[in-house]
């Protein structure tokens, strides 16, 4: 059996001719797991079209995204209200040709600067679970070390945020392989420290690891 009829069961098939009218094809992709592009040619061979997403821009959507665009990104606006960037960018122009006042290039800076970190810190938990990246950032200059500091703070290790210093305490699980391959990439092993952290401690990627983790354990028992 070829590989396209196994992505496209009988009920992969019946969801898209049901949803891909009022659907976008980034949303339909996450929730069938299927690329886009397998989503657009499965389409375009039912003769599906996105037809009726315009019966969806009504003047409360359009109130929507127009406050939702002020703090956010277009993507993000289009993801979060299910339709198309192209219809954000023309609920915005338009209204823009009626007065509406647009954000400022200093507003649309900050946004895409946060947008970047949350993606970044997005692309590093899944790196930390040996997925794929989703983009073309790279997150981890150096694979080699990324993956030894995963290594030792697997094995109870503390490893110092952003440098090279490794320390060792009482539950560590020390390995001399695991040692001498993290001084070969340049990781200074240190003498036993006692270290505190406060209540509130959160990892580096926040709540994105604990995203990627529930994705994952959704997909292993959905």
């Amino acid at each position: 059996m070829s590989r396209t009829a196994t992505i496209w069961n009988n009920e992969n098939e019946q969801f898209l001719i049901e949803n891909f009218a009022f659907i976008t094809n980034r949303r339909l992709s996450e929730q069938l797991d299927i690329s886009i592009s397998s989503i657009k040619k499965k389409a375009h061979e039912l003769g599906l079209n996105k037809g009726c997403v315009k019966r969806k821009i009504i003047p409360s959507l359009e109130k929507d995204v127009l406050k939702m665009s002020k703090t956010n990104s277009y993507r993000f606006v289009a993801e979060m209200l299910s339709i198309s960037l192209s219809s954000v960018s023309n609920i915005i122009n338009n209204a823009a040709s009626k007065g509406y006042k647009k954000r400022s290039k200093q507003d649309t800076g900050k946004i895409m600067s946060e947008t970047r970190k949350r993606i970044i810190k997005k692309e590093r938990a899944r790196a930390v679970f040996g997925l794929d990246p989703r983009t073309k950032i790279k997150v981890y200059p150096n694979k080699q070390k990324y993956h030894m500091r995963d290594r030792l703070k697997r094995c109870r290790y503390i490893v110092e945020r952003n440098g090279i210093d490794v320390f060792i305490d009482e539950e560590t699980r020390r390995h001399n392989t695991i040692e001498d391959d993290a001084r070969r990439l340049g990781f200074n092993i240190q003498k036993t420290v006692i270290a505190f952290y406060p209540i509130d401690f959160v990892f580096e990627n926040g709540s994105a690891e604990e995203q990627i983790a529930e994705e994952l354990l959704h997909n292993k028992y959905k």
